[in-house]
């Protein structure tokens, strides 16, 4: 069948979706709606989401053009602080990723090796550089626990003893009227 305006070979596909058409995509007069999928779950099971309001359209397709992340539909990279990738670098419907960060063991007795460095002094700034690492990304959480580990054994953090408070003796009489207390 072709197109009653441009005279082009209307696409099976299109035809089968809607058989009485008389347009293809590009004549037709009926705006297109945005169709997007969305994980309505912890696995792989998702949805597929029809926008037909032009706005609500409008401002999905700026969202799904920054990369959606994490589960369901409406988790998105939003945040001020991030910079929103330029459109110079990126062409549309890319999806930015970041690197995973690789962790090493010559990263980790690095910082292990500067920790080791301040426990006698200050184990509070060891502790506080091991930290900082994890958080650059530099070394691993389970590199982190191990540090921590290893600090706790070469300087063991003192055990605070709880002093046991003496209760006095409360007089019968006066238990005896708390239980009896009426409002």
């Amino acid at each position: 069948m072709h197109c009653s305006k441009c005279q082009k070979k209307i696409p099976v596909a299109r035809l089968k979706a809607l058989p009485n058409t008389k347009r293809c995509v590009e004549c037709s007069n009926v705006e297109r709606n945005y169709v997007r999928t969305i994980i309505s779950g912890k696995t792989t099971y998702s949805e597929v989401e029809v926008i037909k309001n032009k706005d609500t359209k409008e401002y999905l397709r700026n969202l799904d053009s920054k990369g959606r992340q994490g589960f369901g539909s409406m988790l998105y990279r939003a945040s001020k602080n991030e910079p929103s990738p330029k459109a110079s670098s990126l062409s549309l419907g890319t999806r930015v990723t970041r690197k995973m960060p690789e962790y090493s063991q010559a990263n980790f007795e690095k910082v292990l090796g500067e920790a080791m460095e301040w426990l006698d002094h200050d184990k509070n700034h060891a502790i506080q550089k091991i930290e900082k690492a994890c958080k650059e990304e530099t070394i691993s959480g389970i590199q982190r626990r191990r540090a921590l580990e290893i600090l706790e054994v070469f300087k063991p953090t003192p055990k605070v003893v709880k002093q046991e408070v003496k209760q006095e003796p409360v007089d019968d009489e006066i238990l005896h009227a708390f239980r009896n207390w009426k409002h």
